[in-house]
């Protein structure tokens, strides 16, 4: 099981009363991509591109997704409205798991099979889960030999098999 997942959620309150109707409050977009990237950078996860909606309303209850893309991976976060006040609450749609998490988890692998690693190259700072998702990583030992650790994601909470093999 992978041991450190980006899972929180961010709390902000994002109202904007610009533009011609002052009466219908709509949420701050340069606020909401804030709101996102805070929680991905406080995870110091590498942000590619981030955006979200335009005149989203500020009504209670309203959800709707931003997008940010971290290394080529597209990472959804859902907001919703959660309160009169226009307190947006964004949480990742699925699981990400911040790669440098997982090393010590390969490492132990290695061991079991007698080696210490020398380094291990997994190709990126992040992975999303979602079932059927393939996550690989380069693994060089203390000897010069090379692996190949896999894991396969089953469902959109982090929980994975993997496997470690000789190239």
């Amino acid at each position: 099981m992978l041991k450190h997942l980006v899972t929180a959620a961010l709390v902000g309150t994002i109202v904007s009363t610009t533009g011609c109707d002052l009466l219908k409050p709509k949420l701050d977009q340069g606020k909401l991509e804030g709101l996102v990237r805070s929680l991905l950078e406080r995870e110091q996860i590498k942000i590619d591109s981030l955006s979200c909606p335009s005149d989203q309303p500020a009504d209670k209850g309203h959800t709707f997704e931003c997008l940010a893309v971290c290394q080529g991976i597209e990472v959804h976060f859902k907001m919703e409205v959660i309160d009169d006040s226009g307190t947006v609450m964004a949480t990742p749609r699925s699981h990400t798991v911040v790669v440098k998490s997982v090393e010590s988890e390969i490492a132990d692998d290695l061991r079991k099979l007698g080696h210490s690693v020398q380094s291990i190259d997994c190709h990126g700072e992040v992975w999303v889960s979602v079932p059927g998702a393939v996550a690989t990583c380069d693994i060089l030992d203390e000897a010069g030999a090379k692996y190949l650790w896999t894991a396969e994601f089953s469902d959109d909470r982090g929980t994975h098999t993997h496997k470690i093999e000789p190239v």
